[in-house]
């Protein structure tokens, strides 16, 4: 499977500012530990206010 890097700063000041504004958002974060590899995490936000909350994220410019 290809992963393409996206802009982590806007992902994470998003998710901030959603956190800190929407009242009755539900978190649920999942930790995946792989031994001896690397781990995911997957975070599920349900009752974000909008379509995703105006969120928009694109793939990380390379120089």
């Amino acid at each position: 499977m290809t992963r393409t890097p996206f802009e982590t700063g806007r992902l994470l000041q998003w998710l901030g500012e959603v956190l800190r504004t929407a009242d009755g958002v539900d978190v649920d974060v999942v930790v995946v530990n792989q031994p001896d590899s690397r781990s995911s995490v997957q975070i599920t936000l349900r009752g974000i206010p909008d379509p995703l909350g105006g969120l928009e994220v694109r793939p990380r410019e390379t120089d």
